[in-house]
């Protein structure tokens, strides 16, 4: 697949009945995986393909929702942690040097 096409309501909803129709206990995994919320659709989608690695037509099926990746403007979540650990050292940093500006220069 060199372009992601989106994918049709009715195209999901054959997926969801083909898994459904092969093994219910797969079917009740699929749904369990999909309605976490706060699951980031990367992540998701991981979680499928280890759902769906026996299964190599499913599998292949399932690649045609893979979401797009982030753009790398945005930020991943262990950036953001990155950067809020690292904000307090750029402010004491920050604080230090207008210190140091401030000081009067001894001849």
């Amino acid at each position: 697949m060199s372009k992601w096409e989106p994918v049709t309501f009715e195209e999901s909803l054959c997926f969801v009945k083909k898994v459904k129709a092969r093994d219910y206990v797969l079917y009740l995994s699929l749904l369990d995986v999909l309605s976490r919320n706060e699951r980031i659709p990367l992540e998701a989608y991981s979680e499928l393909s280890l759902l769906f690695q026996d299964h190599d037509d499913l599998l292949e099926e399932l690649a045609k929702f893979r979401p797009l990746p982030a753009p790398s403007t945005v930020y991943s979540h262990s950036s953001i942690w990155l950067l809020l650990f690292l904000m307090p050292f750029l402010v004491l940093s920050l604080l230090w040097k207008c210190f140091l500006l401030q000081q009067p220069v001894e001849s």
